[in-house]
């Protein structure tokens, strides 16, 4: 049986896409899910991932070691520099949920959104993208926009309203041609943002699956 380690921070993801994952696969897995909120909260509260994180972070990381895991996925795009930088001091393989979705953004993209509602995410999606379009040698317009009020209406259980605001906000940006929705908790606009004509709307629960396919042979 296929055994994978999921590190996720935020509870609606755990609730959501593990079961996407083993659908995506086909079969059962044993999957080991930590749920590790504080990641973010401390962050948030002291202005910095600080070395108390990173550690926490490590511990984590190494569960897929001592549960003996094909793979370690990780899925808060706010911990990927984290995660990569410490990627050399476990023996598993990992993937990172952004990382598939930011190659396609610069590949496909010559107009970039990143829209996000966390403030977290912005500078590591970011990064991401322009290391992937220094990768490939390219050239784009690399733009961020911020929504915490669509973070907002997520806690309150109000998926139609997080989906409508992000929707209005990448509709102030007529000339992008690749809006990437930053974190896996906005997959859910992905219909709405994408019936605005001539985008391509890229989430990083869709790519990430696709990603870890492709590890098993599966693509």
């Amino acid at each position: 049986m296929k055994k994978i380690t999921l590190i996720h921070t935020v509870k609606s993801i755990y609730n959501s896409f593990p079961s996407l994952l083993e659908e995506a696969l086909g079969e059962k897995i044993k999957m080991t899910n930590i749920v590790d909120e504080i990641l973010i909260s401390n962050t948030l509260e002291k202005g910095e991932f600080t070395s108390w994180n990173k550690n926490r972070l490590l511990e984590d990381m190494r569960v897929a070691e001592e549960e003996d895991s094909d793979l370690l996925v990780v899925t808060c795009s706010s911990l990927t520099p984290y995660v990569l930088e410490l990627a050399d001091r476990i023996s598993k393989p990992l993937v990172t949920i952004d990382s598939a979705m930011c190659r396609k953004a610069a590949e496909e993209g010559d107009n970039i959104l990143v829209l996000a509602t966390a403030l977290t995410t912005v500078g590591p999606t970011m990064d991401r993208i322009k290391m992937e379009l220094d990768r490939i040698g390219k050239k784009a317009v690399l733009r961020s926009s911020l929504r915490t009020d669509a973070m907002d209406a997520l806690k309150r259980d109000d998926v139609k309203e997080h989906d409508r605001i992000l929707r209005e906000e990448a509709e102030k940006y007529p000339d992008a041609d690749v809006i990437v929705l930053a974190q896996a908790s906005m997959a859910s606009a992905k219909e709405s943002v994408g019936r605005i004509k001539d985008r391509v709307v890229l989430t990083s629960p869709e790519s990430c699956i696709e990603e870890v396919k492709a590890f098993y042979g599966k693509n």
